[in-house]
């Protein structure tokens, strides 16, 4: 049985070192491009396969990435079928396999059962979607010297790494509301702080200091248990029709949440969009199947993929010690029927 290739064969029929073998693989190193195009054909004759585990000895590394989100299941998972994760999933993992590594998902857990499950496997970095503002799990991953990079951001969280979606999609929503008539304007944001939660939380702040918003129009936050999902939404949804009948629309950045509100709505007889406009920010299963479906917001996937990926990489391989920073651009507004125009009459 004919063995297969090794670096040194590599080497010998290109006329070079071993090392400049590795370096020109892997792109790094002073190595000319000529040199590094004539080791690439060779490798490729030879059908030479670089030794994984070798290479894991030599580097101490793993070259993969684990992707993990703070989102509940009662969020990602049931109607939602894990989308915004999958959404996400397909293109980081095209980009980190470009770069040479390979990607884990992780499902939705508990912060305990997180901890648990990436103490017990060997990740070089985690990428983080909605992180918390206090949350334990990166505390422990950066101080095993894991890379943590998170899409989404909040104060004071010790990362190497910040993909940020800006105000998370909150000036879209509401501007749209603003738009379609909207006057008193329900801000239904998780209770727990996360990256969303509190960039959206923010903007509202913004809109009450400067103003954003025409004159007349008023806003009113309310916080909803996320991590119960629809029933969440619905609790809150219920309260807030009993005590404020002057709410013509609210914006639930959670899918979930917003789904329940639409069902307290109905409860209430109030009509959505003829009494009561609703606007959500994930563009997924759950906002398309809503009766009446929502209006949500298309976010960049490809976009968010490629900062993530760029920057996890970057921050494992470089040593400066400053926390990179990528801003992707804003959603796009995916109008439906839950915003059509007010009733002249409501």
């Amino acid at each position: 049985m004919k063995r297969p290739p090794t670096i040194a064969d590599v080497a010998e029929a290109a006329g070079v070192s071993k090392g400049t073998v590795s370096l020109a693989l892997n792109g790094k190193g002073r190595v000319s491009e000529e040199t590094r195009e004539r080791v690439r054909r060779v490798a490729a004759s030879l059908n030479y396969r670089p030794n994984v585990r070798a290479r894991r000895l030599r580097g101490g590394r793993s070259h993969s990435v684990a992707l993990m989100t703070t989102l509940p299941d009662a969020v990602v998972g049931g109607d939602s079928h894990l989308s915004f994760l999958l959404e996400l999933a397909l293109p980081l993992s095209r980009r980190l396999l470009e770069q040479g590594y390979s990607m884990l998902l992780i499902p939705p857990l508990d912060a305990d059962d997180r901890q648990r499950v990436l103490d017990d496997i060997d990740v070089d970095g985690v990428v983080v979607v909605d992180p918390l503002r206090v949350d334990p799990v990166c505390e422990a991953l950066r101080s095993r010297g894991v890379v943590v990079v998170t899409v989404g951001e909040v104060p004071d969280l010790e990362v190497d790494g910040v993909v940020s979606r800006g105000a998370s999609g909150a000036d879209v929503a509401l501007g749209h509301l603003v738009d379609r008539g909207a006057r008193k304007i329900a801000v239904v944001v998780s209770s727990e702080e996360n990256s969303v939660s509190s960039s959206v939380r923010q903007y509202v702040g913004r809109c009450v200091r400067e103003p954003l918003l025409p004159d007349g129009v008023g806003l009113v936050v309310l916080d909803a248990p996320v991590g119960e999902g629809e029933s969440g939404g619905l609790r809150v949804g219920r309260e807030l029709f009993r005590s404020d009948r002057e709410v013509d629309a609210v914006y639930a950045p959670t899918d979930a949440v917003a789904v329940g509100v639409l069902r307290a709505a109905r409860e209430a007889g109030r009509r959505v969009p003829e009494d009561l406009l609703v606007c959500t920010n994930f563009n997924g299963p759950r906002s398309q199947n809503a009766e009446p479906p929502l209006t949500s917001l298309e976010l960049d996937f490809s976009a968010l993929a490629d900062a993530a990926a760029t920057m996890v990489v970057r921050c494992g391989e470089s040593s400066d010690g400053h926390r990179g920073y990528m801003e992707v651009r804003p959603p796009r507004l995916v109008p439906r029927e839950s915003t059509g125009e007010l009733n002249p009459g409501a």
